[in-house]
């Protein structure tokens, strides 16, 4: 009985929705019963419409897809250079597929995420007040980053410096930079040098807002980043 309420009830709303003769109301009751292709994932970027094959992508964003898909050329090259991927030019030096590219990326990304989650080392070390010293502690900490740069070779780091907000703007550039410098000297007894970058902050950036020591021990960093 349940089954002749739910066709009749199917046969009342296709008709409403402008069916017009027995062979349409067929059709749209097919449609209704086994839906075509799921429709393609849409997104309003930039004020557009578009609509992204988000499956072509894997597990990729629509943001990391189409933030890929508007650089340049040099831009792409440089980063498939960075993570050790190949690709191929044409006779006028220009990438002969870019989806392809943009595809290994993101398979990359995907990978070095995985990676990077499954390592359970600290990312963040502190440091004391106006100081750069590396304790016993810390250099442990940055020796098991090394023994995991050392497992994959196709893994870069991006150590950022930070420091707290007192002292000049000038001199806390510096004193991240220096911080993130003494880490660098610890992982380069490993002959990873050329896969590191040394960038500063300085107070630009604190991880806690406040004029107090609780602020400030905070603020005082440096940061692994991985790429």
């Amino acid at each position: 009985m349940s089954k002749k309420i739910l066709l009749l009830s199917s046969v009342i709303f296709l008709s409403s929705c402008g069916a017009n003769n027995i062979s349409e109301l067929g059709d749209k009751f097919l449609d209704l019963i086994n839906p075509s292709d799921a429709a393609t994932e849409q997104a309003n970027l930039g004020g557009n419409e578009t609509l992204v094959a988000v499956d072509e992508y894997g597990d990729a964003s629509i943001s990391e897809i189409e933030e890929l898909k508007s650089l340049s050329d040099d831009a792409l090259i440089e980063m498939a250079i960075a993570k050790g991927i190949d690709f191929e030019l044409d006779a006028d030096g220009n990438l002969k597929n870019r989806d392809d590219l943009i595809k290994a990326i993101l398979e990359n990304s995907a990978a070095l995420a995985i990676l990077i989650g499954d390592f359970e080392g600290s990312f963040i070390l502190y440091f004391s007040y106006d100081d750069t010293e590396i304790d016993d502690e810390s250099t442990s900490i940055i020796i098991e980053h090394a023994k995991f740069m050392q497992d994959n070779p196709l893994v870069n780091l991006r150590l950022e410096g930070h420091a707290d907000e007192r002292g000049t703007r000038e001199y806390n550039l510096a004193l991240g930079e220096n911080r993130a410098l003494s880490v660098k000297e610890v992982l380069g007894l490993y002959n990873l040098d050329d896969r590191i970058i040394v960038v500063s902050y300085g107070e630009e950036i604190p991880v806690l807002a406040g004029s107090n020591e609780i602020a400030w021990e905070e603020n005082r960093r440096v940061e692994f980043s991985y790429y």
